[in-house]
């Protein structure tokens, strides 16, 4: 049975199958309207804003004025969606598998529900590309997954990640990471300063400062201390693997038949290109390809982590790849 959907306005709400509330930002097409939805799914600490961030910038308004119901989600802990509580029901301690396992299912039926489309297009940044990933290596309801700036396997690259592999023993002592803070301290210092956290993200060249500036102070998170953690086994041997460790989420993609595209910033240090390759190399579908990004490509600029969302040339060189490949499956 679906669970209920509210909507008001623009902002939508439907209840997961845990109880937990996710909001969806609803773009309505416009023009001649094509036969599926598509779902815009942030990453890691991130909120619906790295598809939103202005209107001039906007894959969720591009994809609307292209004739696409787009939905850009939050999911539980991020933006609109419902947040833990210090007493309550809703608290921290959820994982990667949960947003899997339950706010990646509550999204696409949401999706479905308001089309009456039995399939959708699912997009998704870094963490949010990962969730496609897994998703259609066990589930057939996608018409197709693009995946912008993800991998299930940093062991071999030299992602940035690596250097936080120290503190992965602090995560179980704390229940969340104050990601947001550290974002909105960075965000603070936009256009005087440049720091680690800002180059962590953006190529600043190719990154209009006001937009980067209103994801750091308004778009990221805490993380739940768990989803840290399991994410951290795609630092390793093997790549990626469920919270109790007994299934390789990079083997099961052998399975995967939905079509693929794979795109990779030729400057982003959390996710470099030789990682996404390798992520895309293991799904099994036969209908799947890699755009790289950078000038080596015949690009403009180089291209780091949100870049290929939220750049100076985002609209020109990124997202007609992403116009061809959704026309292509609709």
């Amino acid at each position: 049975m679906l669970a209920r959907m509210v909507r008001t306005g623009d902002l939508a709400h439907t209840l997961t199958n845990d109880g937990w509330r996710i909001a969806a930002h609803v773009f309505e097409p416009q023009g001649p309207k094509r036969r599926r939805p598509v779902v815009l799914c942030h990453g890691l600490a991130a909120n619906h804003l790295a598809f939103d961030v202005h209107a001039d910038v906007s894959l969720a308004r591009h994809l609307a004025r292209r004739g696409y119901l787009a939905l850009a989600i939050d999911l539980r802990g991020h933006g609109h969606s419902e947040h833990p509580t210090r007493a309550g029901a809703r608290r921290f301690g959820w994982s990667f598998d949960d947003y899997l396992e339950r706010d990646v299912p509550a999204a696409i039926a949401m999706a479905k529900q308001m089309s009456g489309a039995s399939e959708v297009h699912w997009i998704g940044h870094s963490m949010g590309g990962i969730l496609g990933y897994v998703h259609i290596a066990h589930n057939r309801d996608l018409a197709s997954m693009t995946a912008v700036g993800s991998s299930l396997d940093y062991s071999a690259s030299d992602s940035g990640f690596h250097a936080l592999a120290p503190l992965r023993a602090l995560l179980d002592r704390i229940p969340h990471v104050p990601v947001g803070l550290l974002a909105k301290a960075s965000g603070a210092l936009v256009g005087r300063a440049s720091t680690p956290y800002e180059k962590f993200n953006v190529w600043a060249t190719n990154t209009d400062l006001a937009h980067w500036r209103r994801i750091a102070t308004r778009g990221f998170h805490r993380v739940s201390s768990p989803v840290m953690a399991q994410l951290a086994s795609a630092m390793q041997p093997g790549g990626l693997r469920s919270r109790d460790g007994s299934r390789s989420y990079v083997v099961a993609l052998g399975d995967a038949t939905t079509p693929v595209l794979a795109l990779a910033g030729d400057r982003d240090p959390q996710c470099p290109p030789d990682a996404a390759r390798r992520t895309l190399e293991a799904v099994g579908s036969k209908d799947k390809k890699l755009v790289v990004f950078g000038p080596n490509e015949g690009h403009g600029d180089h291209y780091g982590h949100f870049d290929l969302l939220i750049g100076r040339r985002a609209k020109e060189e990124v997202f007609p790849h992403i116009d061809g490949f959704l026309d292509d499956h609709d």
